[in-house]
């Protein structure tokens, strides 16, 4: 008997000892490569790259963080899964042996954090800087988020390498794998994995071998292994020290060098089961100069091929770097809803590195035309009202000035229409696209007034024009948006989908006025039909599987419910204002059921919010608001939106004074459109409030009323 007891025990005892090194049957490896942009991987030597390229999906990745696009802010954003921020305090992670300033690692965490866990390897020394540094930061992002869901899921973490240059630590590669305490269980990052070199700029190179040796001790026993390649970002670093054209070839043989370590670590996988994540957390600083913000992305991995996408983007090739947390913890078994970002999924495309170098061309050019055309146009903007205004307070002003005036305020309004569809035109020189833009808005104009024997004509078929166009793109997938100097950005990572807030303004303004103009034409326009109209605009703007403006659907649905009552002979009391807080309340219902319900492997920006409104509760929707309302003061006081507002809200103040008895005659004249006036005016109020770009969508509503109201203004004015 005691034979048989002996010998369970000792069987008991095998098993206990296997359960903690038995191999794990997945892996996930994070390669990071950090501090290239794609040209420079382009043009040079990265074989084993290239095969990863073929094998895997491929797509530009958003690097956007809470603070700046540098490393050290970089890579805390991935491993917080949200938009952070950690500053010089992220280099500071060390081995357990290891001493800062001749005190030991142990004792400064806790003398400065708390007791040590004994099972620590790696450990970050400025962990309540950096906590301290995002919660009062907007967005509150949680340090050590992705390690502390795959420790729940009893997922294991390791960390190998770093970035080290002469006289200087660079750790921050453990800003991906900390806890909420700083520490990582398993790896290393200290002085071995990097070898003193007289004949490299940086004085280190990262030492292959030692890593090799310590990444294959380390991948039977973890699920996820994180690791810096170190010498491309070394390069970065040392950049300021070096000529332009040594530097050339030192990056160039640093990506090399990258190259070969991230051949070996995938000749070590088995990719019927294995996942490989090449990631670089941030473009070359020569990158970000010319602005090329956007990087690459790699996912090799069982069934993986093509472009990658995310819910976060929903385009396809295009994902963000919130989007890399929830796709190792989705892959690795866990679920999505921890993150604010979404996993990444591939679809299967024949689309190549050079498809991605293409459009990140487009939107590099799409980005850096956007703020001179959007400031040349409000200048135009400013220029006619300031024109107009001294028409109406002055008489006395050559007439010639009128006829500028109204030739302006029509070939205006062509202009959001024109920018719509800058794709067509991205590729030819600045210079003469603006030259382009200005002949064609002033031709159209030209043959409308001449054609046009009413008033309304101009105004109602170039409003009929812009939105139409895009009512279509909207429900085509926004193909013309995308890549317009008014739409989205990918490279500022505010909207990647549906309709931005330059346009939701410009769609809700041109389909009010445009479709009570044509009831001003014609009685088989009844109220009854405007309702149904207006609901199709409002679901244009607001419904989930078109993008959801959260903003621009309570907007379009205040605005055609004051339009509707004023049509129906209301007065704005207290009576109507219930009822249209009883129809909002309804409507936004029925977007969240749709979008938290129906749509739960699609959701929309206000579904993700919701979602972390649920896990955070009130501390999530104080965050919200905080970070919206930063964001409108912000735009408030830097925005050159702010100036045009401010000229509408001037101009209009003189309508109310002068002429008098005009805006009298056009309410009575067309009581329709003036409906429409008094209801965008209103809704600029309310988008205002509840957008976190408002002061930029209540310039954009306030352009097509504002530019009619002034031009039917002019045709009843009398100059000396």
């Amino acid at each position: 008997m005691k034979k048989v007891i002996c010998l369970l025990s000792f069987l008991i005892f095998l098993c206990f000892i296997s359960s903690n090194v038995v191999a794990k049957d997945r892996h996930f490896v994070l390669f990071v490569m950090d501090g290239v942009d794609l040209s420079e991987i382009k043009n040079s030597s990265t074989p084993n790259l290239d095969k990863l390229i073929k094998k895997g999906a491929i797509a530009l990745t958003n690097t956007r963080t809470s603070g700046a696009l540098e490393p050290k802010d970089a890579y805390l954003t991935i491993g917080a899964g949200d938009r952070a921020r950690a500053g010089v305090s992220a280099y500071l992670n060390f081995n357990l042996n290891e001493k800062y300033k001749g005190i030991s690692i142990s004792d400064l965490y806790n003398r400065r954090i708390k007791k040590l866990d004994n099972r620590a390897m790696v450990i970050n020394i400025e962990l309540s800087r950096i906590i301290s540094t995002n919660q009062s930061s907007n967005y509150d992002a949680k340090v050590g988020a992705l390690a502390d869901a795959l420790y729940q899921s009893n997922s294991s973490i390791a960390v190998l390498g770093n970035a080290d240059i002469w006289q200087q630590s660079r750790r921050h590669i453990g800003m991906i794998a900390i806890n909420k305490y700083g520490l990582i269980f398993e790896g290393d990052v200290g002085y071995k994995m990097a070898l003193r070199s007289d004949q490299h700029p940086s004085g280190y190179i990262t030492n292959q071998d030692y890593l090799l040796k310590k990444f294959n001790e380390l991948l039977p026993k973890n699920d996820l292994i994180i690791i810096e390649s170190g010498d491309t970002s070394r390069m970065e670093a040392v950049k300021s020290s070096l000529l332009a054209d040594k530097f050339k070839v030192e990056k160039e043989n640093s990506i090399t060098r990258v190259d070969k370590l991230l051949g070996k670590i995938a000749a070590k996988l088995d990719f019927r089961e294995d996942y490989l994540f090449f990631v670089v957390p941030t473009t070359s600083k020569s990158g970000r100069l010319r602005g090329q913000k956007l990087t690459l992305s790699i996912l090799i991995g069982p069934k993986i091929a093509g472009l990658l996408k995310s819910n976060t983007t929903k385009r396809q090739g295009i994902i963000t770097n919130l989007d890399i947390a929830p796709t190792i913890y989705n892959y690795l078994g866990g679920r999505e809803k921890e993150f604010t970002g979404s996993v990444v999924e591939a679809i299967p495309s024949s689309k190549s590195l050079d498809y991605l170098i293409s459009l990140d061309k487009q939107i590099q050019k799409t980005f850096s035309w956007r703020p001179i055309l959007i400031k040349g146009f409000i200048l135009l903007q400013i220029i006619t009202l300031f024109l107009v205004g001294s028409i109406i307070l002055y008489k006395d002003l050559p007439r010639i000035l009128k006829v500028i005036s109204n030739y302006l305020l029509i070939s205006l309004l062509w202009i959001p229409a024109l920018f719509l569809v800058s794709r067509i035109y991205i590729g030819f020189n600045l210079i003469l696209v603006i030259i382009g833009i200005l002949v064609t808005s002033f031709l159209l104009t030209y043959y409308l007034l001449k054609v046009s024997n009413n008033e309304l004509i101009p105004i109602l078929v170039v409003s009929l024009v812009n939105f139409i166009l895009l009512i279509i793109d909207v429900w085509t997938k926004t193909k013309l948006m995308k890549l317009s100097v008014l739409g989205y950005s990918p490279v500022i990572g505010a909207r990647y989908y549906g309709i931005g807030n330059e346009f939701m303004g410009i769609i809700i303004g041109t389909g009010l006025i445009s479709l009570t103009i044509i009831k001003e034409f014609t009685d088989r326009i009844s109220n009854k039909l405007l309702v149904v109209l207006f609901i199709f605009l409002i679901l244009t703007v607001g419904y989930p599987q078109l993008g959801a403006n959260f903003g621009g659907l309570i907007t379009a649905t205040v605005v055609c419910s004051v339009v509707y009552f004023y049509l129906q002979g209301y007065n704005l009391n207290m009576r109507l204002i219930l009822k249209l807080i009883s129809i909002l309340i309804l409507i936004i219902i029925s977007v969240v059921l749709i979008d938290t319900v129906v749509n739960t492997n699609n959701q929309t920006h206000l579904g993700r919010s919701l979602s972390a409104i649920k896990r955070g509760g009130l501390s999530a929707v104080l965050t919200i608001i905080y970070r919206k309302f930063s964001m409108n003061l912000k735009l408030l006081r830097w925005t050159i939106w702010t100036r045009v507002v401010l000229s509408f809200v001037i101009i209009l103040i003189i309508l109310f004074k002068r002429p008098r008895g005009v805006i009298k005659a056009i309410i009575e004249t067309y009581p329709n459109l003036s409906a429409a006036l008094r209801g965008l005016v209103i809704g600029s109020i309310v988008t205002m409030i509840v957008n976190d770009s408002g002061i930029v969508a209540a310039a954009t509503l306030l352009l097509f009323p504002i530019f009619s109201l002034l031009y039917l203004v002019l045709k009843r004015i009398r100059l000396n």
